[in-house]
């Protein structure tokens, strides 16, 4: 199905489900080539937690404060949501993490990290979000878009990303015996 999504003109979404299984998976494409990019936005305001972000099955995504990435696997899904639910989607591995933690200092750093994302969704701790996809087809997209950095990756960049699409795992190849 296509999307008319602001930024990025026409976005494919596709999913996939198993009946029998269960298995599922979902992506995004774009209809057109795009440029490996990097999206960067300080969230220092509640109503910033209300901007669109689309993620592809390619892209990592990073909370520099708290020093969470990310990263794509063989199965990562594509998502469109706002930034709130993204840090939710966080939320909840952090709260695993946590549970699941054997060192006391890991269990006070996740609850550290859980009650500044609360204190965030009150407006009252900031953070910066960052999505980089080596497909150039994830974003972080505010209705003003000079809230947002925006940067073209370099080949060097995108390479050195998981989740990279095959012909960046070219160029990646390419690139490692040009470096020697």
């Amino acid at each position: 199905m296509l999307y008319s999504v602001p930024f990025f003109n026409e976005l494919a979404i596709f999913h996939i489900e198993c009946p029998e299984c269960g298995f599922r998976h979902s992506d995004v494409f774009s209809a057109e080539q795009r440029k490996p990019s990097r999206f960067t936005m300080y969230v220092d305001d509640v109503s910033l937690l209300n901007v669109r972000v689309v993620r592809s099955g390619s892209c990592t995504y990073r909370f520099l404060e708290w020093g969470i990435d990310v990263e794509p696997g063989p199965t990562a899904e594509s998502f469109i949501t706002n930034i709130e639910g993204i840090l939710d989607r966080v939320r909840k591995v952090v709260e695993t993490a946590r549970n699941f933690a054997d060192l006391e200092v890991e269990k006070e750093r996740a609850t550290e990290i859980l009650e500044e994302m609360k204190a965030s969704l009150r407006g009252e701790f900031s953070f910066t979000l960052v999505m980089e996809d080596p497909a150039g087809v994830s974003g972080i997209l505010p209705d003003d878009m000079t809230l947002v950095k925006y940067e073209e990756l370099t080949i060097e960049e995108a390479s050195k990303l998981k989740g990279a699409p095959f012909w960046v795992d070219t160029m990646r190849e390419d690139y490692s015996e040009r470096k020697g």
